[in-house]
């Protein structure tokens, strides 16, 4: 149990990564996605120069903006069944 205590992630520490850094998709990098997390941050880059990029990531913020306590859940119970607590 104390393994799951220092792993598991927070809804609240998420949130606050989605806000400053939800562009860059370091919110996503911190819950183990680390493709969407990838494209996220190429999309950004790329966004400077082209619209389209900036766009997709804007679509992914705003879905992640009401999906994040279901992310934070997913990622907890896996990790759950992973180290067997």
């Amino acid at each position: 149990m104390m393994e799951f205590e220092a792993q598991k992630k927070s809804t609240g520490v998420t949130y606050l990564l989605w806000f400053f850094l939800g562009g860059f998709g370091i919110h996503r990098f911190y819950l183990g996605s680390i493709g969407v997390g990838a494209v996220m941050l190429i999309c950004t880059l790329l966004g400077i120069f082209l619209l389209f990029p900036f766009i997709v990531t804007a679509v992914i913020g705003i879905y992640d903006l009401f999906t994040i306590p279901s992310q934070v859940r997913t990622y907890n119970q896996n990790l759950i069944s992973k180290i067997g607590a």
